[in-house]
């Protein structure tokens, strides 16, 4: 009898570890699974992984789901373009960072957090007098938001330090090394686009995309996400579609300021008839988009000629080439120390359509 209970009271406790177990898993699979269209419809924790769309297979498609951010303790924890929030101690986006993370007071728009704690990058609240902790931090390497202040700049937490329209070697956000001196901007699309808005001429079909190319090249030329016409198949007729920056670039008044990018070309038209093109279109942030006629001037690293993408004034993008990513490069110095906006204009007539513009690995450097 004795061994009997001893029996049955083991097989107890196996079932119930076996329970948790399973329910562990259950919650842990539930959570992994959590659809999603945006950072909005995960827990703080989670964020949307627009970069791996994977089968749902109740809805029977490709769907996004909440995906457990990446826990940080300073910035080097983070991937290229996260910030590492360091009070809540894991990475979050650049979009999310904007208002909470700063280099400036002027960066925090929040007004219950309206003071920039220069140690950590992050907006605090304007209680209490800043303590030796919320100083910049001195012979720090890595790159944490914030923390590069010049020698002799002096910092008030109730007078903003930055202008819209003049920019320091720190003030850009992604501020790097490169052989122009410093990049002001970088995208690679990774984040499905989180920094892009497209306006689209018909508000059904817009001709701009976002994500992973099956057609064209098949590929993006870093990562798995480009920018195209279509991501699918060949791009539509009619289109007069405008993708542009979400965030304001300011443009430093010393060097050669240029905006560079890679793209896989195959678009109808010549250097005399460009029926459809691609143009990089610059506007002063005061203005407005339908102002903005003409593209920049644009150089192409292509194999015989910039005319070999170009059009022959080469402000635009067109022509069959359909081979591999060139670089192109367009001169910012008209808009030296300016805050302007940059966005790609997309334009096709209404017949004869190929597999179209694919863009990637977008730079802005002086």
């Amino acid at each position: 009898m004795k061994e009997k209970f001893l029996f049955l009271l083991l097989v107890s406790v196996v079932a119930l570890v076996f329970a948790v177990s399973c329910s562990d898993d259950e919650e842990g699979e539930s959570e992994a699974k959590t659809n999603c269209n945006s950072n909005v419809d995960c827990n703080r924790d989670s964020y949307c992984d627009l970069d791996n769309p994977q089968q749902d297979a109740e809805l029977g498609m490709l769907v996004y789901f909440c995906k457990k951010r990446q826990i940080c303790s300073t910035q080097a924890d983070c991937p290229i373009n996260w910030k590492c929030k360091e009070n809540e101690g894991f990475c979050i986006t650049k979009k999310e960072a904007e208002g909470i993370m700063c280099k400036s007071n002027d960066d925090c728009k929040d007004p219950n957090y309206p003071i920039c704690n220069l140690a950590n990058g992050e907006c605090r609240s304007s209680g209490g007098e800043i303590s030796d902790n919320d100083d910049p931090l001195e012979d720090n390497d890595e790159d944490t938001p914030g923390t590069e202040v010049d020698d002799e700049e002096e910092v008030n937490d109730n007078e903003p330090s930055g202008k819209d329209d003049d920019v320091s070697d720190n003030d850009a956000d992604n501020s790097s090394d490169t052989g122009l001196g410093k990049t002001v901007m970088t995208e690679n699309f990774e984040d499905g686009g989180l920094q892009w808005t497209i306006v689209p001429a018909n508000e059904e079909n817009p001709c701009w995309k976002i994500g992973t190319p099956t057609s064209g090249p098949g590929e993006a030329r870093s990562g798995n996400n480009v920018a195209a016409t279509n991501l699918e198949e060949t791009y539509s007729s009619n289109c007069k579609d405008l993708m542009y920056y979400s965030t304001s670039i300011s443009v430093p008044s010393n060097g050669k300021p240029e905006i560079s990018f890679y793209a896989w070309v195959d678009l109808i038209g010549n250097g005399y008839s460009p029926y459809d093109y691609v143009e990089v279109l610059v506007k002063k942030s005061d203005d407005m988009w339908e102002l903005v006629d003409d593209g920049i001037l644009l150089s192409a690293d292509t194999p015989s000629s910039p005319l070999a993408a170009l059009d022959n004034h080469k402000t635009k993008i067109t022509k069959q080439l359909g081979t591999q990513y060139y670089k192109f490069t367009g001169d910012l110095s008209a808009f030296k120390g300016k805050s302007i906006d940059i966005g790609f204009r997309f334009t096709t007539d209404d017949s004869d359509e190929a597999a179209g513009f694919y863009l990637d690995d977008i730079t802005v450097s002086y």
